[in-house]
């Protein structure tokens, strides 16, 4: 019985989350997922996403993460109300931070694109692979016989 419980939170939370991912505000979230009110399923969301982030410094980082952008996404929804339809430049600068929330969002997430300084040189001839690959299966013989003697041929 607990586990069905708790399969049953685990999913209305994850449909939340997707709710509140595709733009659903809380409020919608909550009339149509069966919340008390939007602050009910947002606690309820972020009880659940910190109990399965305990014990881990990342998921906690994640979370707290997701839950700034949130805040943000409020913001700007409260704002972007304010701007007028003819405002050209204020709904530009509204949609750039939108983007910009979401393009955070995918970063977070594991969706952006990671910069890692990592220095890769490569300047092998083929001999030098050929000569390396024969070391290592001669290496890898000595610990397996079974292996079949093979030589290299060239034309």
């Amino acid at each position: 019985m607990a586990n069905k419980a708790r399969a049953a939170t685990a999913e209305r939370v994850g449909r939340a989350l997707e709710m509140r991912s595709g733009g659903a505000t809380w409020s919608s979230v909550a009339d149509q997922l069966g919340y008390r009110s939007a602050n009910a399923a947002e606690a309820s969301v972020r009880q659940y996403v910190g109990r399965a982030a305990e014990g881990t410094d990342i998921g906690q980082l994640l979370m707290m993460e997701e839950l700034k952008l949130q805040q943000r996404e409020r913001y700007i929804m409260a704002a972007a109300e304010k701007v007028s339809e003819r405002d050209v430049s204020g709904r530009d600068t509204v949609d750039k931070a939108r983007d910009r929330i979401a393009k955070h969002r995918a970063f977070i997430h594991g969706l952006g694109k990671v910069n890692v300084g990592v220095d890769v040189n490569v300047s092998a001839s083929p001999g030098a692979i050929l000569d390396r690959a024969e070391a290592d299966l001669l290496a890898l013989a000595q610990h397996q016989p079974q292996i079949i003697d093979a030589e290299v041929v060239t034309s």
